[in-house]
């Protein structure tokens, strides 16, 4: 080929088959450039490799550290600081005495004590008086008609017209004052003052008490004079079921109102003083 004054022709060496020398086809460049792109993944995952590899040294000397931090008994092997109770104190404590203090039972004078107890056993005593009052006053009409009956007053045919009246409701106001007779019994209060206490207040317990005893003295009669009516109130209820003859019936009447005769007196005696009884105490 001819070649140009002054050219110089470069020794066929130069393009041969070294790493260093150009590729002379198609074919070998594009095989040149895939090899450079195989190194490129290669090379990747070595860097991520080299970088887990510092992630696991530094996460070993943080667990396994000498100086570990947060709470000692999350970490293993590692004792959690002893801690102890305190003791109770045994000193009083004042919020205590200053409560027991506020809400301690005040003392209740005397006077005001002996007062409601006057007043809660005169009520009881009142009405087991009134019942008392109430019943024996039937019977004592009761026991009139028989007098007049044997004094010849009346005939037997008027007696008969004349007891039911005596005798309406007479069983339930028997039972009525027993019932207040026992609630009486079973009071434990007590009217009475201290021997050396003064004053109208205590003037008027006295008086109270003093009603007490008389009225007392009434309910006393009162339990001896009913008994023979309540028998004979029960001996009529038997009589008209059929539980007695008229002959017994008769006798025990007749036994009964002499005996009724012998004890309604001795509460005749005293029912007056006993009705006017009062209790005033003061408010």
């Amino acid at each position: 080929m001819p070649v140009g004054a002054g050219a110089s022709v470069r020794p066929a060496a130069e393009w041969g088959d070294g790493m260093g020398q150009q590729p002379q086809t198609r074919r070998a460049i594009k095989e040149q450039q895939r090899g450079r792109r195989g190194i490129l993944p290669v090379l990747i995952g070595v860097l991520a490799l080299v970088v887990l590899g510092a992630a696991v040294w530094f996460g070993k000397g943080l667990f396994t550290s000498a100086e570990p931090t947060g709470s000692p008994s999350a970490i293993p092997g590692v004792a959690a600081p002893l801690t102890t109770t305190p003791a109770p104190s045994t000193t009083p404590s004042t919020t205590t005495s200053a409560t027991t203090g506020a809400t301690a039972t005040p003392e209740v004078d005397p006077i005001v004590k002996a007062v409601a107890s006057c007043r809660a056993k005169w009520a009881l005593q009142s009405a087991a008086r009134a019942d008392a009052y109430r019943s024996l006053s039937q019977w004592d009409r009761h026991l009139k008609i028989m007098n007049d009956l044997q004094a010849g007053k009346l005939t037997l045919a008027q007696a008969k017209a004349a007891w039911p009246a005596t005798t309406e409701k007479a069983a339930d106001n028997i039972v009525a004052f027993r019932a207040a007779d026992k609630a009486l019994a079973a009071s434990k209060d007590a009217c009475a003052v201290a021997a050396g206490a003064t004053g109208a207040d205590a003037d008027a317990i006295r008086r109270c008490a003093a009603s007490l005893k008389a009225v007392g003295g009434v309910l006393a009669q009162a339990r001896v004079a009913i008994a023979p009516w309540e028998t004979h109130l029960k001996d009529q209820s038997h009589f008209k079921s059929g539980g007695m003859t008229p002959a017994a019936a008769e006798a025990a009447w007749r036994a009964l109102w002499k005996k009724g005769l012998a004890t309604l007196p001795g509460y005749q005696a005293v029912a007056p003083q006993g009705q006017s009884a009062a209790c005033t105490l003061p408010t």
